[in-house]
């Protein structure tokens, strides 16, 4: 998949802090930092500290990196744990917006009880900051707070169960004339990855309902085999036109409101709002 992935962003984020740290502890000048260009580990341990050798930065810089990657692991396993990948709650999924953030905020007292611990468990700690960054970082690809043109976070998250307005559950919150139907034929790839073929998805453009948008209410989209913390399912409503995630592989996207609303992607055949990535 393209686009800006979670990968992508939680390593800049990391980096970032990383930079400003440095700053903060007079190791770099501000000046010295170019706020156009993304730095790596190496680049910024290199402007802190210039007179080690390569063979000193890399073995100093090699604990960090490999948090880094354990952070990074973490982080896209939410997507492939038999548990957590039909969880609304680890996706902001489904409406579950005030189980969302109470996972944030759960997630972060045990990352801070890890570390305040007498005798600290800080891969744990990295392990939970991984998967707390998939969950927000969720909230913005799989809602519809892009669509409510929103251009800042949502600072309410993991901290408060209540992050917004949120549509009634009987209230319906996608439409199908937004979404134009694709049918097309498969790549031998596709077909042994996706196992199916034809593929059929949707590209949609403001699917969202006006009333939803005007009112400034919070909703996201149902997707297939879900399931709630219980272990109870979550089924796309059939009496209200709710939105779908959305893709080749989700089947709600074929029920009322057809097509979907998540913008992971760049591309069409899993995301139908891509042109929101």
């Amino acid at each position: 998949m393209t686009g800006v992935t979670h990968t992508e962003i939680t390593q800049q984020a990391f980096i970032r802090s990383l930079a400003r740290y440095f700053i903060d502890t007079h190791s770099i000048r501000h000046q010295e930092i170019n706020k156009n260009q993304e730095y790596t580990i190496d680049e910024l341990y290199r402007l802190a500290y210039p007179h080690w050798t390569t063979n000193q930065l890399q073995q100093r810089t090699y604990p960090l990196k490999s948090i880094l990657d354990t952070i990074l692991a973490e982080n896209g396993l939410v997507d492939f744990d038999a548990w957590t990948k039909k969880l609304p709650a680890a996706h902001f999924d489904s409406e579950a917006f005030s189980n969302g953030s109470r996972r944030i905020l759960q997630l972060r007292r045990q990352i801070i009880n890890d570390a305040r611990a007498k005798h600290k468990n800080l891969t744990e700690a990295r392990k939970r900051l991984g998967q707390l960054l998939h969950t927000l970082q969720d909230f913005y690809s799989h809602s519809n707070w892009i669509e409510l043109g929103k251009v800042s976070i949502n600072d309410r998250l993991g901290i408060d169960d209540n992050i917004g307005r949120v549509a009634a559950p009987n209230q319906s919150t996608c439409t199908s004339s937004g979404c134009l139907k694709i049918r097309v034929r498969c790549s031998f790839y596709q077909k042994i990855t996706l196992n199916r073929c034809p593929l059929e998805y949707y590209e949609c453009k403001n699917n969202i309902r006006p009333e939803i948008i005007a009112q400034g209410l919070l909703t996201s989209g149902y997707s297939s085999n879900q399931h709630n913390e219980n272990n109870d399912p979550v089924t796309k409503p059939i009496n209200v036109e709710k939105c779908s995630h959305g893709s080749v592989m989700d089947i709600t996207s074929h029920q009322p409101a057809i097509g979907g609303i998540n913008k992971d992607t760049t591309i069409p055949i899993y995301s139908p709002r891509f042109d929101l990535q």
